[in-house]
């Protein structure tokens, strides 16, 4: 839009309308044929809203009164497509302040308070049980070599996965995706099934990665805490995704660290060799695992199903490969390649996705379609 035909929207006029589906959001409304006055030569002159943000307000009303801060606006707005240029030609210099003055001008619905919780702090007890679990039945199975013992530990470890990953920091509150759940039980069996041809370390890597469920929590926790520090200090979307970019490539980094050191660890208690495969491919998983799950605790599950279904394709038609004599690598190195290519590839989605102030708030995309709470007072829009 040109200087001119700004200052010229910035006249005064009646209500605007919120504009269509599809029209951009910086164009102001047509003004009604009552409202064009005639010009010297004849031509008529469009008068703008004196108050541009009114039809904003209107079509986000319910957004902004069930919001509980301006952050959430700030988030809702942005899933819309809403960025800081957008939030000049409505007189705000970024959408900070354009959000501000939603939040002060709609009147509170009567939201649950839960929405105004900080991230939830990791369960320690729920987050070491797996690890536990697994790491006795490992020890049970080359004491006694009986079956029975994996089938006792098997329902257990799955009951305290799903306990550990239904709470807490980890807990994804729109689902894993569709097949995420499925993708990443296959990864796991994959793995086990890898180790388990390596009979020195049959039961290292999966311990290792039970384990590690605890750092992930921690990381996951931490994630969210300072991501929301970051949005609180920031006062445009570009600076908050310039901080949050840096914040999730550590906290990534920081949980490689936590999972190469107990994939050594275990490793090491069982006697088995640290050759290249054997760390790559489970910590390639574990990191594959672990940024799925942040996609999909921050509002992107699909992201995160893709990225595992890919990579258990690749393993699968690695393995066919491997089963009809056309490849010679052992099925750890197919797990190794399959992860360690699909991970960077999450990786980098991950760094555009999560570095969005809608994945950090509760006004996230599939927030916004949820249901009015029961009781709620329908609220009159303020002028």
């Amino acid at each position: 839009m040109s200087r001119a035909s700004q200052e010229q929207w910035r006249g005064e006029s009646a209500d605007p309308v919120a504009p269509a589906a599809g029209e951009p959001w910086g164009d102001p409304p047509p003004a009604a044929p009552a409202e064009q006055t005639a010009r010297k030569g004849g031509a008529p002159r469009k008068r703008g809203p004196a108050d541009p943000v009114r039809g904003l307000m209107h079509r986000h009303q319910r957004l902004c009164a069930e919001a509980v801060d301006p952050l959430e606006i700030v988030a809702g707005l942005e899933a819309q497509g809403v960025t800081d240029r957008v939030a000049g030609s409505f007189r705000h210099r970024d959408v900070f302040t354009l959000a501000e003055e939603l939040y002060a001008r709609v009147p509170r619905a009567d939201v649950p308070e839960a929405a105004a919780e900080a991230p939830a702090r990791p369960p320690v007890l729920l987050t070491l049980a797996p690890g536990l679990v697994c790491a006795a039945a490992t020890w049970a199975l080359q004491a006694l070599h009986s079956l029975a013992v994996a089938a006792v530990a098997g329902p257990l470890l799955l009951a305290a996965l799903f306990a550990a990953l239904r709470t807490g920091p980890l807990r994804a509150p729109y689902g894993n995706g569709a097949g995420g759940t499925l993708w990443a039980c296959w990864l796991l069996g994959f793995a086990a099934f890898a180790e388990g041809v390596r009979q020195p370390a049959a039961g290292a890597a999966t311990t290792a990665l039970a384990l590690s469920l605890a750092p992930a929590a921690w990381c996951a926790h931490r994630f969210a805490v300072r991501a929301r520090g970051h949005l609180l200090r920031s006062r445009s979307l570009e600076e908050f995704g310039a901080a949050v970019r840096p914040l999730l490539l550590g906290t990534l980094a920081l949980y490689l660290v936590a999972v190469t050191t107990l994939l050594c660890a275990a490793r090491a208690v069982v006697g088995a060799p640290f050759t290249p495969a054997a760390l790559t491919g489970p910590a390639a998983l574990a990191l594959l695992l672990f940024t799925g799950r942040l996609l999909a605790i921050h509002g992107y599950p699909d992201a995160g199903a893709v990225g595992t279904g890919l990579a258990s394709a690749t393993e699968a038609v690695g393995l066919a490969a491997v089963l009809l004599g056309r490849l010679s690598p052992a099925p750890d190195s197919v797990a190794a390649l399959a992860c360690a290519a699909a991970a960077p590839v999450l990786v980098a989605y991950a760094l555009s996705a999560l570095s969005r102030a809608s994945a950090h708030t509760f006004a996230a995309a599939p927030a916004m379609t949820r249901p009015a709470p029961r009781g709620t007072k329908k609220q009159s829009r303020s002028n």
